[in-house]
């Protein structure tokens, strides 16, 4: 798998599964107050920011469509890894964008990245199994039989990642964290499916929390989850 190499800098926070439609994204704005309120100096997108977004891109349709989403980011980095086949826009290389005033950082594929004292191998997930909803079932499956985060170990093992790293992805929409196997997931915040019909997958509106070497799962009301 192609991968990139990144050094973030603080307290950052990780989700993933936005998939907001083109123009302005109520849910990726709210994520980026949960951001400023926690303090986080990074916010890490691992894939399906947009939804059906999947066609290649110049460099200035993406910086479009990132300020439309977002909104103003109050200073935070936003570092966003791209899904290799589903809805992310298609780039065949990293980009370095100026969005308001702020830095967005793209990676197509994966990114191994320094995150204030952790060492993660970030991914949206698609490589480990390349439709969602069939990665939903498949994890929600395992789950039952004692086996949580299946996939994740299974792409952890298929990288040889090194012992001390973490594998973080999300794809599933199916949050959770081991701390053992070191894999984490932050889940999903898609809403919608079409036109204010409600997703077929309530949203965890739930992320990571890296911050002095420590990772923590946790969900939008600040509730830590294991």
């Amino acid at each position: 798998m192609r991968h990139y190499v990144a050094r973030l800098e603080g307290p950052t926070m990780v989700v993933s599964d936005i998939h907001c439609p083109l123009g302005r994204c109520g849910v990726a704005r709210e994520v980026v107050r949960v951001a400023v309120a926690r303090g986080a100096a990074t916010l890490a997108v691992l894939g399906d920011l947009f939804d059906d977004f999947r066609k290649l891109v110049t460099a200035d349709e993406l910086r479009r469509a990132l300020a439309a989403a977002f909104g103003p980011l109050g200073g935070v980095r936003v570092v966003y890894v791209t899904s290799g086949s589903s809805h992310d826009p298609i780039l065949d290389r990293a980009l370095r964008l100026q969005v308001g005033g702020s830095s967005f950082e793209v990676y197509p594929g994966g990114l191994v990245a320094r995150v204030d004292g952790v060492t993660a191998f970030m991914t949206h997930g698609d490589a480990a199994m390349r439709n969602g909803a069939h990665a939903f079932l498949a994890n929600a499956a395992m789950r039952l039989l004692g086996r949580g985060l299946f996939l994740e170990r299974r792409l952890r093992e298929r990288l040889r990642l090194p012992p001390h790293w973490w594998l973080f992805m999300g794809h599933t929409h199916i949050p959770g964290i081991d701390y053992r196997a070191r894999v984490a997931n932050p889940g999903s915040w898609r809403e919608e499916w079409f036109r204010g019909l409600p997703y077929w997958r309530p949203p965890s509106r739930t992320y990571l929390w890296v911050e002095s070497g420590l990772v923590e799962l946790r969900e939008k009301h600040e509730r830590f989850l294991r």
